[in-house]
C-alpha cells in the first residue's frame, strides 16, 4: 500500500468516526442579542422610579400587556432586572415589583449616555440650521425619541421646532413609535406609583404637554 493509499484509507476512517457522533445542540446567548428599543422605555420607568407592573401598563396605555410582560421575561432572563422575592403572592401575580440589577443599571446608563451624545448632535446640526443632515439624524433616531422624552433629553417643544425645520409632522414621524405601542402621545394624566394621579410630563412620563399628534 502506498503513502497516498495509507492517507486516503486513515481520511475515511475519520470521517466514519466523525459522522457517528451526535451534534452538539445550539445554544442561545442573551448577550450576543440585542436589546430593543422598548426595553430601554422599560427600564428607564424602572431608573425614574416606575417599578409597578400596573403602573408601567398606566404608562404605556398603546403597548399591549402581552408585550410589556413579554419583554420584563426577556429582560429577566438576561438578568438586567428582577422581581421583588419579599412579596406575597397576590402582589407576585397581579402587580409585581421590578428593580434594575447591578447589570441593568449599568446597561441603562451606558444607554443614557450613548442618546444624550446623539440628540448632542442633533441639537448642533438644528443651531446650525443644516436642514439636510438634521434630517438624517432625525430619522435615523425615530424610534430613540420616546426614550429622550422619557429621560427629559428634550421635550416636545424642541423635537416639534427641530421637525418644523424640516416641515416635519410630529405624528407622522413618531407614527412607528405609536404601532409599535410605547410611545402615546396623549400627555394626559396616568396613575402614579402610590395610586393618586400625575402629570406624565414629570418623571417617568413621555410628554411634556408641548407635543401633540400632528404638531
Amino acid at each position: 500500500m502506498t503513502d497516498l493509499e495509507e492517507y486516503e484509507k486513515a481520511y475515511l476512517e475519520r470521517l466514519k468516526k466523525k459522522s457517528g457522533k451526535k451534534p452538539k445542540p445550539k445554544t442561545t446567548s442573551f448577550v450576543d442579542e440585542s436589546l430593543i428599543p422598548s426595553d430601554y422605555v422599560l427600564m428607564g420607568l424602572l431608573r425614574n422610579g416606575i417599578s409597578k407592573l400596573q403602573t408601567m401598563y398606566a404608562r404605556l396605555p398603546k403597548m399591549s400587556v402581552w408585550k410589556i410582560n413579554s419583554r420584563l421575561e426577556e429582560m429577566k432572563k438576561r438578568e438586567l432586572l428582577e422581581g421583588d422575592k419579599k412579596e406575597s403572592w397576590w402582589t407576585k401575580q397581579y402587580n409585581p415589583k421590578f428593580t434594575l440589577t447591578d447589570k441593568g443599571k449599568e446597561e441603562i446608563e451606558k444607554h443614557i449616555d450613548e442618546m444624550k451624545a446623539e440628540y448632542d448632535k442633533l441639537v448642533l446640526l438644528y443651531e446650525k440650521k443644516d436642514k439636510k443632515k438634521l434630517r438624517e439624524g432625525m430619522d435615523s433616531n425615530r424610534m430613540n425619541f420616546p426614550f429622550m422624552l422619557l429621560m427629559g433629553m428634550t421635550t416636545g417643544m424642541m423635537m416639534g421646532n427641530m421637525l418644523g425645520m424640516n416641515q416635519m409632522n410630529t405624528g407622522d414621524f413618531m407614527q412607528e413609535a405609536y404601532d409599535q405601542g410605547y410611545a402615546d402621545g396623549s400627555g394626559g394624566a396616568v396613575p402614579s406609583e402610590g395610586g393618586d394621579f400625575a402629570d406624565s410630563g414629570g418623571e417617568g412620563g413621555f410628554m411634556d404637554g408641548g407635543m401633540d399628534v400632528g404638531f
